[in-house]
């Protein structure tokens, strides 16, 4: 195998192929893997016999129980001149009961309003035992909680009255975040695609480079 030949069938094209597919691939793997596994409910959370949440399970159903938010999200835009847009709130991280404890869950903008109703009718469950009504229906996967959401999914358990040392027995704080795997699955595919463009156009210009086009060299020509 010739160095220079690999070298020059690593045209730009085919750079860009395998960047942009490895790139997708990079992204998209992790929850690709996720979204064959079995789904937790959120009955299953709350049932005492399960095994327990942990990082990189995949979740589906109707939310049972919901406790309210601990912390809320904001993006914003940073523009060349070193400005940035106004904030704008992309989602709240509210807290929900399992049987071993609690886990969060982070909602999208536009899924905070259903999401206060159904916090609004835990509450009146847990004073009345009047099941709530709302249906608030998410699939996604589950993550470790961090950065300073941290310090607030601890400081909201604190005021529930757990201690510090309660806090830490209960184990690393996940959260539930939602995920789109049809779109997912489809952006996996892409990459995949474009890998395998890449590799054929690769093995094309490795092939040219090689053994030459066919045609006729001019020192050939009558």
């Amino acid at each position: 195998m010739k160095v220079g030949a690999i070298f020059r069938g690593l045209s730009t094209p085919v750079l860009m192929l395998f960047m942009i597919g490895g790139m997708i691939l990079y992204l998209t793997t992790g929850d690709m893997i996720v979204s064959f596994k079995p789904a937790v409910s959120f009955e299953d959370m709350l049932d005492e016999n399960s095994e327990g949440m942990k990082a990189g399970q995949h979740v589906k159903g109707n939310v049972k129980y919901v406790l309210d938010y601990f912390a809320s999200e904001s993006t914003y835009t940073k523009r060349s001149d070193g400005s940035r847009s106004a904030s704008k709130k992309s989602g709240n991280y509210y807290l929900l009961p399992t049987a071993e404890g609690y886990i969060g869950l982070k909602s999208r903008e536009k899924d905070v309003s259903i999401l206060n109703k159904l916090t609004e009718e835990t509450y009146t469950y847990l004073t009345t035992g009047e099941e709530p009504v709302t249906e608030f229906f998410i699939e996604g996967h589950v993550k470790k909680l961090k950065g300073n959401v941290v310090r607030y999914y601890k400081e909201y358990l604190e005021e529930f009255g757990y201690t510090e040392s309660e806090i830490e027995a209960m184990g690393d704080p996940l959260v539930i975040e939602y995920v789109s795997f049809g779109a997912v699955r489809i952006m996996f595919v892409i990459g995949v695609l474009f890998l395998i463009l890449g590799v054929f156009l690769f093995r094309r210009g490795y092939r040219l480079e090689i053994q030459g086009s066919g045609l006729p060299k001019a020192e050939d020509l009558p």
